[in-house]
C-alpha cells in the first residue's frame, strides 16, 4: 500500500479521498496563500497546490503527498472566500446570468522517488438569471461563508441558481481533482 498524505485540513477533500483510499494522513501545510501581484487565477491555483505538496513532502520524503487548491475567477479576477453574508450576496448579484471559473490545482510529490507532478482541472459554472428569492434562499441556507466564492455546489438550494456545470471531474469543484490523482497513483499501487 502506498504511503499517502493529503496536504489539506479540508474535511470535504478528506471525504473525497477516503472513497478511494482508506488509509492516509492529513496534514495542513499552513502556507501563505496571498496572490502575487498580477497573478492569474489559474497560476495561483497551480502555485498553491505545488507549494502545499512541497512543504509536506520535504518532511515526509518517502510518502506520496497530494497538494490541492482551488481558485475562483470572475471576469478574470481572483475571488476568495467571502467570509460574510454581505460579501457572498455581492458575489451572487454579480454572478447572475454569468459564468464563474474554478481552477483546481493538484500536485503529487514523493521526494525519495523524485516525483513532482502537477495538474489543473477547470470547472465552469454557468449561472441562470436567477430570482432574488432563489439567491436569498441559497445564501440563507449557508452555515458558513468559508467556501471559494461562496459556492457550495452540493447544496440542494444551489441547484436552482445554476444553468450548467461543465467539468471533466465532478469533485474538482470541491477542490480535489480525484480523477487526475487516481491516474497518477495507479502506476504506484
Amino acid at each position: 500500500m502506498t504511503k499517502l498524505i493529503l496536504a489539506s485540513s479540508s474535511i470535504y477533500r478528506q471525504k473525497i479521498l477516503r472513497k478511494y483510499y482508506s488509509e492516509f494522513k492529513c496534514i495542513s501545510p499552513d502556507i501563505d496563500e496571498t496572490p502575487c501581484l498580477n497573478e492569474k487565477p489559474i497560476n495561483l491555483a497551480e502555485r498553491l497546490s505545488s507549494t502545499k505538496a512541497e512543504k509536506i513532502a520535504m518532511e515526509f520524503t518517502d510518502h506520496f503527498v497530494i497538494g490541492s487548491d482551488q481558485v475562483a475567477s470572475f471576469d478574470e479576477q481572483i475571488l476568495g472566500k467571502p467570509g460574510s453574508y454581505d460579501n457572498a450576496l455581492n458575489n451572487f448579484k454579480m454572478f447572475r446570468g454569468r459564468s464563474v471559473f474554478f481552477y483546481a490545482g493538484v500536485s503529487l510529490r514523493n521526494e525519495s522517488l523524485g516525483i513532482n507532478r502537477n495538474g489543473i482541472e477547470t470547472t465552469e459554472i454557468r449561472f441562470k438569471d436567477y430570482s432574488d428569492e432563489d439567491m436569498n434562499n441559497y445564501l440563507d441556507s449557508l452555515d458558513t461563508f468559508n467556501t471559494t466564492a461562496g459556492v457550495k455546489s452540493e447544496s440542494d438550494l444551489f441547484k436552482p441558481l445554476v444553468d450548467e456545470i461543465i467539468s471533466n471531474d465532478e469533485y474538482a469543484i470541491i477542490g480535489l481533482p480525484i480523477n487526475w490523482i487516481l491516474d497518477q497513483l495507479a502506476e504506484f499501487d
